[in-house]
């Protein structure tokens, strides 16, 4: 015990007297081995914290496309208990590149921190993937006495004070505690310094490279800058083996109370009351367990149960279950926490994706396709603001040439097609003898990248007039994909789900469902998570005679398909079902979606009604939520989008209205926690018909005939 509380001493003391290029973090320091000169140790990253009096370089390990892992330290000094969240300071991130000189790799920013408790470890998440660079694998075995492990760093050696070039050394493991793992030189050459704090502990297992542990303090013996008369290369490293990564949990791992799972929009927190929490960027609590006992954990158990344990680990305080046996359980970008099977198949989800969501800060936006008199085309963004109202539009895509798009050729839709958190906008386009998908990428600030098409087929092959397309996660892989309804001349129909991949493209669509005893001009049609699987269904209202309806749930299967239809409401006598207009969210924030129809009534009334869905994806009757007396407002006025525009984890309804004079206003109904709507909320309008033109204003939903 006194050799180890010498050492994180020694090494606290060279941290606090060493300067601005010294680790802040009771620190380890670089290795003082031979350089590396090929990709064996691609996965490793510099990393370099804050600017002038407060720069401090480490280095860490890509463990995940989107995640490093390091030492805490490297951020908190090794004084504090590291707090999660965003760097104090601007952190940059460099991976794949053993010579820095070059240009080779991944250089991006880190943007968020996940700590554990108890362990110098942190996660942290990358602001966008190293593509191309394969992170390293996670031990799940502790190292063992004897072991022999590489440290890969971008510290001091013997004779360099800030090396360019990656370096290694050798290391003998001594001794292994339930938080660290004590080492020391192979030689008396081989010693871990300054600037490779949160430098990963390599073993070899099989003939396959997996970190153990990060490197956390040192002796720093033969290290520039040390003492000549420290000979010592011992040093001590945090394990690593089996600890929670940055937004997943796989079965067997557990949270404790402060830690946290995190994800591009979301984070999860078991907090020390007990209550596992889902707050999203826009800081608003969307989801919980409602369990409060103080030093409660949450367990992925080896069943694949999501569960809240109780302090002494004897009783579930609240569970998913799910049945998902070496599965996981991960926040997914897109910000729902969702539990998948060993095959990654969707069993349960927390239903908390922000859709519409353009600019990623966990408010829904407004985003329309603006066409001007001229032929050109636009795109603008109705940024949500905290209160629910709208900010004035500004551009998000610029003004095409004259005809370059045309908007009676286009189907578009809205959806997170990449899973960055993102929503992007997907256009299905008919040319004179093709058709293509388009997808225009949303960037952080709410504009859009410039389109690309990643699928094409010939018009005599797939004939754009007959397909009806929507948006959702399918599969529930974390990415929205496209839904086609689409149907034959023979009067059959079909449903293809064109699912998306990791760029936002699309490839081959699949078919599943069809039938030839449907029509699909009589149904209207929205996409939800109406079972909280996981995975976006589909629902129907189907028009029959005699003022009869039905609600057809279409449920999303694994592979993205859908199976045949189960009717999950009905009503004999509801009217004129071309007076209800349908639309899908999840209105009481249960996790599942639900939906609305807005009834425009020929007296000049219109009520909203909200369809509850139930945990098997059918719906309770209709429950008035809003209504509108004659002659206030006529739906026919108006063009709405459902979105989550106050960021509280409830959907509400978003709309533009347009007067017979000109003027245009924006409205939003807030929904409130009995999913029933508040009084409309007025914000951004304008009452010149030549600065802006309802006519010419169409926007973007999950759904478009």
């Amino acid at each position: 015990m006194r050799h180890t509380r010498s050492l994180r001493l020694t090494a606290l003391a060279s941290a606090l007297i060493a300067g601005p290029l010294a680790l802040s973090a009771a620190p380890a320091s670089a290795v003082t081995g031979p350089a590396v000169t090929d990709n064996t140790y691609a996965f490793t990253a510099r990393v370099e914290i804050g600017e002038g009096d407060t720069y401090r370089a480490c280095s860490g390990a890509l463990v995940a496309p989107q995640w490093v892992l390091t030492a805490a330290s490297c951020f908190s000094g090794g004084l504090t208990e590291l707090a999660p969240g965003k760097p104090a300071h601007t952190t940059i991130a460099t991976i794949g590149r053993a010579d820095l000189t070059g240009t080779d790799g991944h250089v991006t920013e880190i943007v968020d921190l996940v700590p554990r408790v108890g362990r110098d470890i942190v996660m942290a998440r990358l602001a966008s993937p190293a593509t191309g660079v394969t992170p390293v694998a996670m031990a799940t075995t502790p190292a063992a006495q004897n072991d022999t492990l590489t440290v890969p760093g971008y510290g001091r050696t013997k004779d360099e004070w800030a090396p360019l070039k990656l370096h290694t050394s050798a290391f003998t493991v001594n001794s292994v505690t339930g938080t660290d793992v004590n080492i020391a030189g192979k030689t008396a050459d081989d010693a871990i310094c300054k600037g490779d704090t949160g430098a990963p502990l390599i073993r070899v297992n099989n003939g396959v490279p997996e970190l153990v542990a990060v490197s956390s303090r040192s002796w720093q013996g033969g290290c520039f800058g040390t003492d000549a008369a420290e000979t010592r290369t011992g040093a001590v490293a945090a394990r690593a083996d089996g600890i929670v990564l940055g937004s997943r949990l796989r079965t067997g791992q557990r949270l404790l109370p402060g830690e946290t799972l995190s994800s591009a929009s979301a984070t999860l927190s078991m907090q020390a009351d007990g209550n596992l929490v889902i707050t999203s960027k826009a800081g608003k609590a969307l989801w919980s367990t409602g369990t409060s006992e103080a030093g409660a954990t949450a367990l992925l158990d080896a069943g694949g149960n999501l569960v809240v344990r109780n302090a002494a680990d004897t009783a579930n305080l609240w569970e998913s279950k799910t049945t998902a046996t070496g599965g996981t359980a991960v926040l997914t970008d897109r910000g729902s926490l969702t539990v998948h099977d060993s095959a990654g198949a969707s069993q349960w989800s927390s239903g908390t994706v922000v859709r519409n969501d353009f600019d990623g800060d966990g408010i829904s936006d407004m985003v329309d396709w603006y066409t001007y008199g001229d032929g050109t085309d636009a795109m603008h963004i109705f940024n949500g603001t905290a209160d629910g109202s709208f900010a004035a539009p500004h551009s998000s895509f610029a003004r095409t040439p004259a005809d370059y798009w045309k908007l009676e050729s286009m189907k578009k839709v809205s959806g997170d097609f990449n899973g960055d958190g993102r929503s992007d906008v997907a256009v299905m386009y008919k040319y004179d003898t093709e058709t293509k998908i388009w997808t225009f990428l949303g960037k952080a600030n709410g504009s859009f990248q410039a389109p690309f098409s990643t699928w094409t087929a010939p018009s005599s092959s797939w004939e754009w007039d007959r397909v009806q397309l929507h948006a959702g996660d399918a599969n529930g892989d974390g990415r929205d994909d496209l839904i086609a309804w689409y149907e034959y001349p023979n009067t059959s129909d079909a449903l293809f789900t064109f699912v998306a991949d990791d760029r936002g493209g699309f490839g081959t669509p699949v078919k599943s469902w069809t039938s030839t005893t449907w029509t699909r001009s009589m149904g209207k049609t929205v996409t939800g998570d109406y079972n909280g699987d996981g995975r976006d269904d589909l629902a129907v209202l189907y028009d029959y005679s005699g003022g009869a309806i039905k609600v057809w749930t279409f449920l999303a299967q694994p592979n993205g398909g859908y199976a045949n239809p189960f009717q999950g409401f009905r009503h004999d006598t509801w009217g004129d079902w071309s007076a209800t207009n349908v639309h899908s969210g999840d209105f009481d924030g249960d996790g599942r979606d639900d939906v609305l129809f807005w009834f425009d009534y020929a007296d000049g009334r219109d009520i909203a009604y909200i369809l509850k869905s139930n945990a098997n994806g059918s719906f309770v009757a209709p429950r008035a939520a809003l209504t509108i007396s004659a002659g206030s407002m006529t739906y026919s006025a108006m063009k709405t989008v459902i979105g989550d525009y106050n960021g509280d984890g409830r959907d509400d309804i978003g709309a533009m209205y347009g007067y017979t004079n000109g003027t245009v206003k924006m409205f939003t109904w807030l929904t409130k926690p009995d999913a029933t709507f508040d009084t409309v909320k007025v914000s951004w309008s304008t009452t010149s018909a030549s600065a802006w033109s309802y006519p010419n204003t169409h926007f973007i939903n999950r759904h478009n005939g």
